[in-house]
């Protein structure tokens, strides 16, 4: 009994953390004004998943066929800069890794200073673990 007991908890922990892995991010387009010079494809941010060093993994790509420059910026959730740089490359594509256990929500965002064009994406981290305790009489 203690070992169904046992993988039973395992499988429901395990699918469960699959479970809010998969849902427990949103990345939302924001748009202003200013944004009407962005395509709607031009940028993307996606949720990658968390390595095995416990790390959150968000790639992000942008449709640059100018090669322009363009800046991107991450964001903690006070504002806080993170990361900044400038690219000039035609087709970015990087990946980010952010500790899980310091991030709740964060934003990445591109602007291009020729156009005054900005665009934001907003990344809400929720996490949440299911315990099951089972105690029964032999």
């Amino acid at each position: 009994m203690k070992t169904q007991a046992i993988v039973t908890i395992a499988k429901r922990f395990f699918f469960g953390n699959l479970l809010a892995a998969t849902m427990f991010l949103s990345a939302n387009a924001n748009t202003t004004d200013k944004t009407a010079a962005f395509e709607a494809t031009k940028a993307e941010v996606k949720y990658t998943g968390v390595d095995k060093d416990n790390q959150l993994s968000f790639k992000v790509t942008y449709s640059n066929p100018s090669g322009s420059t363009f800046l991107l910026s991450v964001l903690d959730e006070q504002g806080e800069i993170l990361y900044k740089s400038h690219f000039e490359d035609k087709n970015f594509n990087k990946t980010f890794k952010l500790p899980k256990s310091e991030v709740s929500k964060l934003t990445f965002v591109i602007e291009d200073p020729k156009t005054a064009a900005i665009e934001k994406y907003s990344v809400n981290v929720k996490t949440s673990v299911q315990e099951e305790v089972v105690v029964s009489k032999n």
